[in-house]
């Protein structure tokens, strides 16, 4: 707790509270262009010298809305705790703050209860988002059965809530059985479908909610594209970017980035890039989407070409930028110039390699045939590396036939995933290259006996608008002679 932090409460005087001015001074409102928490800090300082946070009825509400923003939870229920009369500005607040802290937030809702305060949209929305996010399911459905009459935006959280635990079946049916629904519903349903990968429903909904009349906000539309690049329907995406400008939605950093990721995804990086130069302002998330679309598609000088420009554009690069970089020196072959990003990453931005950007270096050394190089930096790591570390060079070994690296990363990956149908199939792939044929015979034998399931390459094409998916062995689609 900061030394300013005073334990008594705040003290609102009535008489002094009507004589106060109604306008808020400037430091008031500076804090809502705070950047950061030490910022915060400074002002809360300067309230509480001035005199302001005992006697301003601004402050307060602002200081523990500012500090909710900065997710400083700590300061913001040590000013909530301070406040005497809390209003539902003040309550809806403290509770969104609390979202990832549920022994905290039932200690609001109790004093919401104790102030005998009746069900109210917001705060009561507040809530059902605090336990549904805290995984507490059964405290959500009784704060939504305290509503005597159906409340729609409470019943909105409840479906987020459902869909974010993978309950789709009760979010579909509060949601069909709901007599008033507003573009939020929609969006709630359409959004969790997309989490949950149901994209082809998600699409589905979509068209429902066309036949409603009910016009999409940016969040459905922003899933919907997402399940567009999922499933690689380019026509149904074309046509959501047709709809979005025929009606005007504004197109938003957020979106237009969508729509960048969506027609990446779905074979159009043209059209992605076209759009991406077109942008009056892109923020990290946007650069990223571009770099990894590039990425994906094997322009790695494209990739290094954009770093350098988002660079030159003062926009500093996440871990996922180089995730996405790294990804790409892996898929061109490009060794020295992944080892040179790697370097940079921890040395010149201060970001610590995580699990992705090791799997990253791995693939790329393990591509390479630089197989003890890779081995080295496994050693190297400072956690434990995970599956997708070990399955990485097990591949690369089969790849260049390295059968005492490629067993020990076997071995490994047997502590971790023991019923993994792949990576059985990966060694004895392995095994069976290198003319161990009894070892690949162990491995076929203990896959069949143990009834270990192996994933089929699959692929999807778009024929008229409908979605088709097709796996290795399939040959029961009603075109199966025509294909």
């Amino acid at each position: 707790m900061a030394s300013f932090l005073t334990k008594s409460p705040l003290p609102m005087d009535r008489n002094l509270l009507l004589t106060t001015s109604t306008r808020a001074p400037a430091t008031i409102i500076s804090l809502r262009t705070c950047h950061d928490f030490q910022e915060v800090k400074q002002l809360h300082a300067q309230f509480v010298v001035s005199g302001l946070l005992g006697y301003h009825p601004l402050c307060a509400r602002r200081l523990l809305e500012a500090y909710v923003t900065m997710s400083q939870i700590y300061y913001a229920f040590s000013i909530f705790e301070r406040i005497p009369s809390p209003d539902v500005f003040v309550y809806n607040t403290m509770i969104r703050g609390l979202t990832m802290a549920p022994f905290e937030g039932k200690q609001v809702h109790c004093q919401i209860i104790k102030a005998g305060i009746v069900p109210d949209t917001h705060i009561h929305s507040s809530l059902i988002h605090m336990y549904t996010n805290s995984g507490s399911i059964d405290d959500a459905e009784r704060v939504l059965g305290e509503f005597s009459e159906e409340n729609t935006l409470a019943k909105n959280a409840m479906i987020s809530g459902y869909l974010t635990e993978g309950r789709v079946d009760k979010a579909r049916k509060m949601f069909d059985d709901m007599a008033a629904k507003d573009a939020a519903s929609w969006s709630a349903l359409i959004t969790g479908y997309t989490k949950n990968g149901m994209h082809t429903e998600a699409l589905a909904l979509f068209q429902d909610m066309m036949v409603s009349h009910i016009l999409p906000n940016e969040a459905a539309l922003v899933s919907l594209l997402s399940a567009c690049g999922q499933l690689g329907t380019l026509h149904q995406g074309r046509w959501i970017h047709a709809y979005i400008d025929k009606t005007r939605v504004l197109m938003s950093t957020k979106l237009t980035t969508a729509l960048i990721d969506m027609y990446a995804k779905s074979g159009s990086i043209e059209c992605g890039y076209g759009l991406f130069q077109k942008m009056a302002r892109r923020d990290v998330v946007t650069w990223g989407v571009m770099i990894s679309a590039f990425a994906i598609h094997g322009h790695a000088s494209k990739c290094f070409q954009l770093f350098d420009e988002m660079l030159a554009d003062g926009i500093r690069p996440n871990k996922v930028i180089f995730v996405a970089i790294l990804s790409a020196c892996s898929h061109a072959g490009c060794v020295e110039e992944g080892r040179q990003y790697f370097s940079q990453m921890e040395h010149g931005f201060g970001i610590k390699p995580s699990i992705e950007h090791y799997g990253c270096m791995v693939d790329l050394l393990g591509r390479a045939g630089l197989l003890a190089d890779a081995e080295q930096l496994i050693l190297s790591m400072p956690k434990q590396p995970n599956s997708i570390i070990w399955g990485s060079l097990l591949g690369a070994c089969r790849t260049h036939n390295d059968l005492k690296r490629g067993t020990w990363a076997f071995e490994n990956l047997m502590e971790l995933e023991p019923t993994s149908g792949d990576r059985h199939k990966l060694a004895g792939l392995m095994f069976a290259n290198a003319g161990e044929k009894e070892e690949a015979a162990k491995i076929r034998k203990m896959i069949h006996e143990k009834e270990m399931v192996t994933t089929c390459g699959s692929s999807f094409i778009e024929v008229e608008g409908a979605v088709h998916e097709f796996t290795v062995g399939y040959t029961v689609h009603n075109k199966a002679r025509d294909i």
